[in-house]
C-alpha cells in the first residue's frame, strides 16, 4: 500500500513534460503545406516576427522510442516550415520515465506548451488545473474536430470541457487465431455478434478439450490492466462507474471478486495456464509471445497491436469484441493518446496552431500513419485508409464500431487509476492462492478509498 500511494502521489501533480531527459532542439526543414483559412491571421503575424528575426520557442513533450521520435521531428519540421519563426524544443523519454519527470515538471511549473497524456490520466490532471480547456479555440476555428468520431473527442473532456485532442484512439480487442479454431474443427462467431463472458468461457472450455498438452485455449487475464475496467463498466450502474453517489469507489466487492473468479475458474478447467507458464510468456516480446508461437488461441490486448500481432505470424487473426457482461450491458473503454496545452503555457495560442497543425494536416498525417492507434477525425481515416496496412484498416473498423456502442466516456476520478496497480497485485496472489477473490476484493475496496481520499485532500 505504501508504493502505491507513493506512485500515486508521483503522479497526482499533473502530467506530461521533462525536466531534463533527451531535450532536443528542431530547425526548420523543407516542406510548407497550405495553412487552414482560420489561422491565416495567425500566420501573417507569424511571418512579421519571422521578418524581424524574432523567434518563438514552443516546448512539446511526449513518451518517445527512437522510431517514434522520428515522426514527431518529421511534422514538427513541417510545422516551423510554415511558422519560419517558431523554434521547437522536445522531450521525449521513454513510458516510465516520462511520467515521473512529468509530475515533477507540473509540481515546479516548469511543464511543456504542448503535453501529450492518455484518457486514462485525464481526472488526475484536469482536477489539478493544471490543464488549458480547448474549447474557445474549437470554437474560433484553431482547433478543426469537423468530420471527427465524437465519441473520440469525448475522451479528451473532463468535466464536460475538453482537455485534450486525440493522436489515436484505440481499446480492448479480443484476438482470435482463426486460422487454428479452424483446424480444431470450430467456428467463430460473427464480428458484430456480442457475447457474455459465460459464454465465452463455455466456448473457451470446449476449445481447450480439443488441444494438446502445453497448449491453451487463452491467455489468463489476471494481470489485463485496460481489461479490468471495461468489466467494472459492465457491472456498475451508469454513471458512477468510478465513484458513487458519495464519492468512494464505485464497484461493488461482488464486482471485484467476479473479475478474480473468472480466471480461477478457467485456470481450474484448464482453458488458462498455470501462473508459472502465463508469467513466462508474459515476459517475452509481443512477436515473440504465445499468440504468435500457437501456444493460446484467444488474447486479449488494445487494437492499435493488431498489426504487430497479424503482422508477426502466417496464420490468420480475427479481431472481435470484448464480451459484454452477463446482464448484456457493453463495457467498452476508449484509451486516447492526446495533446494537451500546460495551463503555464506563455504561448497557448501557438500551441493550439500546432495541435490543430498535427492531427489535421494531411501531410503530417501520411507521416504519424496511425503511430498511436485510429486518428479521430474521419477525413483522415479515409485519406489514410487506401494505403494502410490490412489490420489498420480493421482496426479503425472495429474501434468506430464500437465506439457505437460504448458507454459515454467518463473520465477517470483523481486516484482512481493508480488503483489498477493495486488490482493486478492483488490478482497475481490470487492466482497463487494466498488470497480468496472475496478476500481480494474486500481488500481492494479498502484501499481504494484510501487512495481516493488521500488524493481529494
Amino acid at each position: 500500500m505504501g508504493r502505491s500511494k507513493k506512485l500515486l502521489a508521483l503522479g497526482i501533480v499533473c502530467s506530461l513534460l521533462l525536466g531534463g531527459c533527451g531535450n532536443n532542439t528542431q530547425t526548420s526543414a523543407e516542406s510548407s503545406p497550405e495553412p487552414k483559412a482560420a489561422t491565416e491571421a495567425a500566420s501573417e503575424q507569424n511571418q512579421e516576427k519571422a521578418d524581424t528575426g524574432e523567434k518563438e520557442t514552443l516546448r512539446v513533450a511526449w513518451w518517445g522510442t527512437t522510431t517514434r521520435d522520428q515522426l514527431y521531428y518529421q511534422i514538427n519540421d513541417l510545422f516551423m516550415a510554415e511558422h519560419p519563426n517558431v523554434e521547437i524544443v522536445t522531450e521525449s523519454p521513454g513510458w516510465n520515465d516520462y511520467w515521473t519527470a512529468q509530475s515533477t515538471a507540473f509540481a515546479s511549473g516548469s511543464a511543456a506548451d504542448v503535453v501529450q497524456f492518455q484518457s486514462n490520466q485525464i481526472g488526475e490532471y484536469c482536477s489539478k488545473n493544471v490543464l488549458a480547456p480547448l474549447d474557445d479555440y474549437v470554437a474560433s476555428g484553431t482547433i478543426h474536430l469537423d468530420n471527427w468520431n465524437e465519441g473520440f473527442v469525448d475522451t479528451g473532456r473532463y468535466n464536460d470541457n475538453l482537455y485534450m485532442v486525440s493522436l489515436g484512439m484505440t481499446a480492448q480487442a479480443l484476438y482470435v487465431n482463426e486460422t487454428f479454431l479452424n483446424e480444431l474443427g470450430m467456428e467463430l462467431w460473427p464480428e458484430e455478434e456480442d457475447i457474455t463472458w459465460d459464454e465465452f468461457a463455455d466456448y473457451l472450455n470446449e476449445v481447450q478439450s480439443k488441444l494438446e498438452a502445453d497448449t491453451y485455449a487463452g491467455l489468463d487475464i489476471y494481470t489485463n490492466n485496460d481489461l479490468v475496467w471495461v468489466w467494472i463498466r459492465e457491472n456498475c450502474e451508469e454513471g458512477y462507474e468510478w465513484l458513487d453517489k458519495d464519492g468512494n469507489f464505485a464497484p461493488s466487492e461482488e464486482t471485484l471478486a467476479s473479475w478474480y473468479e473468472y480466471s480461477n475458474n478457467l485456470r481450474k478447467s484448464g482453458a488458462f495456464a498455470n501462473v508459472e507458464w502465463t508469467q513466462e510468456w508474459n515476459s517475452k516480446a509481443w512477436e515473440e509471445g504465445p499468440l504468435v508461437n500457437r501456444k493460446v488461441l484467444f488474447y486479449f490486448a488494445n487494437a492499435n497491436q493488431y498489426k504487430t500481432y497479424q503482422n508477426s505470424m502466417e496464420d490468420t487473426l480475427a479481431i472481435r469484441k470484448v464480451p459484454v457482461g452477463n446482464n448484456g450491458k457493453h463495457g467498452d473503454l476508449l484509451i486516447t493518446s492526446a495533446f494537451a496545452i500546460s495551463e503555464t503555457s506563455k504561448n497557448k495560442d501557438l500551441a493550439a496552431e500546432y495541435i490543430n497543425f498535427f492531427v489535421n494536416n494531411e501531410e503530417a498525417q501520411k507521416i504519424f500513419n496511425m503511430e498511436l492507434g485510429v486518428p479521430a477525425s474521419m477525413t483522415i481515416q479515409e485519406l489514410l485508409e487506401p494505403d494502410a496496412d490490412p489490420s489498420d484498416v480493421a482496426a479503425t473498423k472495429y474501434l468506430n464500431m464500437i465506439s457505437e456502442e460504448a458507454p459515454p466516456f467518463i473520465a477517470k476520478a483523481p486516484g482512481v487509476w493508480a488503483i489498477q496497480n493495486e488490482i493486478s497485485s492483488v490478482a497475481e496472489q490470487v492466482a497463487v492462492g494466498n488470497l480468496t477473490p472475496v478476500d481480494a476484493a474486500k481488500h481492494i475496496k479498502e484501499i481504494a478509498n484510501e487512495m481516493i481520499a488521500e488524493n481529494a485532500n
